[in-house]
């Protein structure tokens, strides 16, 4: 998909509109036209794609293997973020089974569910590693 590689670079936009415009000077509006609906046509289909996890949340036996820190940036999984830019984080027991969901980047919200054992280890490394983020605890039923 092109659209979410060009979305956040002015460049990347001047120069697909450059190519546009010559398009359009060189062989008239058949192929412009083709070639704008084909980036139209990609940032609907970008737009209408769910994420992979559809906001559910995903087993982890041990979720300490999930969490790593990289001098200021955090890495959960494959997918990482400033922490700085991590500004509250849930971290919750529930039917025998820990949870923690927060939002990892503007594209990425982190939720998985964990044994209760790893409770306790995760809460206190996630203070140690993360003092500026607010960790919201407690029970649901």
């Amino acid at each position: 998909m092109l659209w979410p590689l060009i979305k956040d670079s002015v460049p990347l936009k001047a120069i697909i509109l450059l190519v546009l415009m010559l398009l359009l000077w060189w062989f008239n509006w058949y192929t412009a036209g083709t070639v704008l609906l084909l980036l139209i046509a990609d940032i609907v289909v970008s737009f209408s794609l769910t994420p992979a996890n559809k906001g559910e949340f995903v087993f982890s036996k041990d979720i300490q293997r999930l969490f790593s820190i990289d001098g200021s940036w955090l890495q959960v999984a494959m997918d990482r973020a400033r922490i700085s830019d991590i500004k509250q984080l849930n971290l919750y027991q529930k039917d025998q089974l820990a949870y923690v969901d927060f939002k990892l980047n503007q594209n990425m919200q982190v939720r998985y569910k964990f044994p209760l054992q790893q409770y306790q280890p995760l809460l206190q490394w996630l203070q140690q590693h993360l003092p500026q983020t607010q960790i919201i605890t407690g029970f649901k039923s």
